[in-house]
């Protein structure tokens, strides 16, 4: 009996225990298996945690160390406890733990040594508009970042206080204390005035902190020809770039106008100047940042060997309306910006025309035998989908019409119609503090239609067809270490054709097809805090019928402080372009074929070296010196009586150029000074550039035509209070080389089989370029008169003179052979040619 009882009481024993073991284990398990519901899909951290607590489930947590402000989007439907507080509490420093009674929430020890992410945007004032390449500056621990593309940014920093300053070219910096205790998302807005009476940032403000920029604003006020404002034209006045601002044609460091890509919103530019040059395709109203690169090219740009002019448009103003409306002696236009969903989705167009053609159609009531007209229409939309993700929707639509004159028969005697089409569709995505993706569909299309129906009656076009796909991811590992990635494919179609009579259709057209696939890697490495090195890698297949073209092509750049004044920097470049451009010699309108590499054309290439020291003075003056040799292999040429005799246009061009190597070799020096009221800037280019081939002067070196051995430009600017401001541009450049006969023979060829002359004598030479120009030089003058009304409208006045002394280069040059003696004819700018124009904002 007494056993049974001992049994009894160690079975009672076990089963209380047991069940006082799974008791515990329910309650102690019970809260984090527990299931709640969701009804809300857009709340705060603080309002889920309300809402899970109104269900039964207790929590206790500390507000001071939950940011419960802070905004979640969730799926509504019934989810495990165990399941979403990791959700909720993804983006802060806080752990989880069932007491039992309740869900205790805490703090996170901190690591020793242990980093947080400060990430976030860089705006336009209060637009939500982005602003690229943002610089962004931490003095108290000396550390400096740069925004992307799309001004995101992103760097790691040690709990604390922080002074963090935001500044970008045009704009005045921004600074803001940020208290850093996790990861932390903030976002700066650059806004038009602030003053900075209460912080100062101490150290020299670098005069060349971002060399690549186009200072929009100090463009916009210069005089630039028949006062139009033109950012491109800008470029010109650089140190290493050569060219008429009058023709329009722009020769980098050497090279050819064919050799600069341009790209407008990510999307190629085949022609980017309307007739002869006068002005660019992109209405300033628009266009938000420019970069321009002439060395040290980034590994994602590729196709031409000489320069990169990246163009940005603004994205629209997502709170506010604003307009802007220009007239001037050449072209009137108009921009428009707001949101339709404000802080969600925003608009900018823009529209420019020439009035010419009004203006001569009026005086002459139709009877003109000239026609001419311009346009361009920008039109952009900008969805914000949320904080970390936007699409955005850029296109372009411009052309030019110009026709002269009636022939016998009724018809036209020559026209020339040419023009761009571009779309652009992008999709930005920030994955998280470290990860941001771009990607984007591209479409761009040109065409050029030459007919001349009075002295060659023939008929020739040309069209490209280039759709591409791009993905660009950027990951920043650390301060010390950030990698871009990309891959890019391009489908491109080119059609041409010739006609030799005017009234017969085109016949034949050739039609060929391109691949082009590209992958990229660059990386930006903190070796010190004053060694930098850039390294990356281009690789690009090309694939043409019968021939598959690979292309590695290095990129380095490396950068060292000697001081908070001083850096020395150097670079390395090779480029590889499988798009050719062919074009009647001295002409400064879209006359060319165009044709991709093929088996017979192999690409052309370019191996670039730079050496250079970059000085700043004081916080308002710097000087920039540059050394440079770059080396050309498989660039192409006419053969060489075609720069100088009458060509037969429906030769097929592989009959009319050859190919050949060279170099340009030169030095830089680029000097800027800002005083309280006067803005001072100096360019100088000392360079000599080479050409050589077989096939032409018994294979020894000439002259390239873009051979200038001196080159300056001066530009100053006064503020003389709120409302005048005065500027000059002076410009001067050695002469440039034409190839000019020393004798003329009678032309027999026909006589014999060969190629049918237009003329009857043909010039004879044994070198080409042997005859160099006068050289150039021009001043320009202007003034503005701005106004700024109660309503906060905006009125500016400009007016000016162009070429008020010097002699202007030559828009065209022509040679012709008589009494066997060699003519030049040269047109240039008009002398002492006035402007005026007048802007509006709004």
């Amino acid at each position: 009996m007494r056993k049974k009882i001992i049994k009894l009481t160690i079975l009672c024993s076990l089963l209380i225990v047991c069940c006082f073991s799974c008791l515990f284990a329910q309650v102690k398990e019970g809260l984090l298996n527990k299931e709640v519901n969701i009804t809300n899909e857009n709340g705060t951290l603080g309002g889920y945690l309300s809402e899970i607590a109104a269900q039964g489930i207790p929590l206790s947590y500390s507000s001071n160390q939950l940011r419960l402000t802070l905004k979640i989007k969730m799926k509504k439907g019934r989810y495990k406890m165990s399941s979403l507080l990791p959700i909720l509490l993804a983006k802060e420093r806080v752990n989880f733990e069932d007491l039992g009674n309740k869900i205790l929430l805490y703090p996170i020890q901190l690591k020793p040594n242990q980093n947080f992410k400060l990430s976030g945007f860089v705006y336009m004032d209060n637009s939500l508009e982005a602003l690229p390449y943002a610089t962004l500056k931490s003095p108290l621990n000396n550390l400096t970042v740069r925004a992307n593309d799309y001004g995101f940014y992103s760097m790691d920093l040690k709990p604390g206080t922080y002074i963090i300053e935001a500044s970008h070219i045009g704009y005045p910096p921004q600074i803001d204390t940020i208290n850093l205790k996790g990861d932390k998302v903030h976002d700066f807005h650059l806004k038009g005035e602030i003053k900075l009476a209460e912080i100062k940032i101490l150290g020299r403000q670098n005069q060349f902190k971002d060399p690549h920029a186009v200072n929009l604003k100090e463009a916009s006020g210069l005089p630039f020809i028949l006062g139009q404002q033109d950012p491109l034209k800008a470029i010109h006045l650089r140190a290493g770039v050569s060219g008429s601002m009058a023709s329009g044609s722009m020769n980098v460091r050497g090279g050819t106008s064919d050799q600069n890509l341009v790209l407008l919103d990510g999307a190629p530019v085949y022609n980017y100047n309307h007739f002869t040059g006068l002005l660019s395709i992109f209405n300033t109203d628009i266009v938000k940042h420019i970069d321009f690169y002439k060395g040290s090219f980034p590994s994602r740009y590729e196709g031409r060997l000489s320069s990169v002019i990246d163009v940005r448009t603004k994205e629209g103003n997502m709170r506010e309306y604003h307009g802007a409306a220009n007239l001037g002696l050449l072209t009137n236009s108009v921009m428009f910006e707001g949101p339709i969903v404000k802080d969600k989705v925003s608009f900018i167009a823009s529209a420019r025309r020439s009035w010419i053609d009004g203006l001569i159609g009026l005086l002459d009531k139709g009877s003109s035998d000239f026609k001419y007209y311009l346009y361009d229409v920008n039109v952009k939309l900008n969805y914000r989908i949320d904080s970390t993700s936007r699409v955005y929707l850029s296109s372009y639509l411009g052309s030019d019409r110009f026709s002269l004159g009636l022939s016998d028969e009724n018809r036209l005697a020559f026209s020339l119609n040419w023009g761009n089409k571009l779309i652009s569709v992008r999709w930005n995505k920030v994955h998280n503090s470290r990860l941001f993706q771009n990607s984007t569909l591209l479409l761009s299309h040109y065409s050029n239609v030459v007919e001349d129906g009075g002295t060659t009656d023939t008929k020739q076009f040309n069209r490209i067809t280039d759709v591409g796909i791009d993905n660009d991811l950027t990951y920043q590992w650390n301060n010390n270490l950030q990698s871009f990635i990309g891959f890019r494919v391009n489908f491109t179609r080119f059609s041409a054709a010739a006609s030799e009579f005017y009234s017969e259709p085109v016949p034949n057209v050739e039609t060929q097809k391109s691949v082009h696939l590209k992958f990229y890697s660059d990386n930006d490495i903190s070796l010190s805090d004053k060694l930098k090195l850039k390294a990356g890698l281009h690789y690009t297949s090309f694939v043409v019928k019968n021939k598959t073209y690979h292309s590695f092509q290095p990129r380095t750049a490396i950068s060292y402080d000697l001081n908070a004044s001083g850096r020395f920097f150097a670079g390395y470049s090779f480029m590889a372009q499988f798009y050719h451009q062919i074009s009647l010699s001295g002409i400064s309108v879209p006359n060319e074929f165009r044709a991709p590499s093929n088996k017979d054309l192999p690409p052309e290439e370019s191996v670039i070296f730079e050496l250079g020291y970059r000085h700043s003075f004081s916080s308002k003056a710097g000087i920039s010196i540059e050394l440079y040799r770059k080396n050309f292999n498989n660039i192409l040429m006419y053969r060489l009586d075609e720069n100088y005799m009458p060509i037969d246009e429906t030769a097929p061009w592989p009959d009319r150029i050859i190919s050949g190597k060279g170099y340009s070799k030169g030095l830089e020096i680029e000097y800027k000074q800002k005083l309280n009221w006067l803005t001072l800037q100096a360019n100088y280019t000392l360079s000599k550039t080479m050409y050589s081939s077989a096939q032409i002067n018994e294979g020894k070196p000439f002259k390239a035509p873009t051979d200038l051995r001196n080159q300056v430009s001066c530009m100053v600017t006064a503020d003389l209070g709120e409302r005048w401001s005065i500027s000059g541009v002076f410009n001067y450049s050695t002469g440039r080389y034409i190839t000019v006969a020393q004798y003329a023979l009678e032309d027999i060829s026909d006589g014999l089989g060969g190629k049918k002359r237009v003329e009857n004598f043909v010039g004879y030479d044994r070198e080409p370029n042997n005859y160099k120009l006068s050289d150039n030089y021009n001043l320009d003058l202007g003034a503005a008169y701005s106004k700024i009304y109660r309503s906060g409208r905006q009125g500016v006045l400009r007016f000016g003179m162009n070429n008020v002394i010097g002699n202007p280069a030559p828009l065209f040059v022509n040679t012709e052979t008589e009494d066997n003696r060699s003519r030049i004819y040269q047109t240039k700018s008009i002398k002492f040619l006035p402007y005026i124009s007048y802007s509006f904002r709004f």
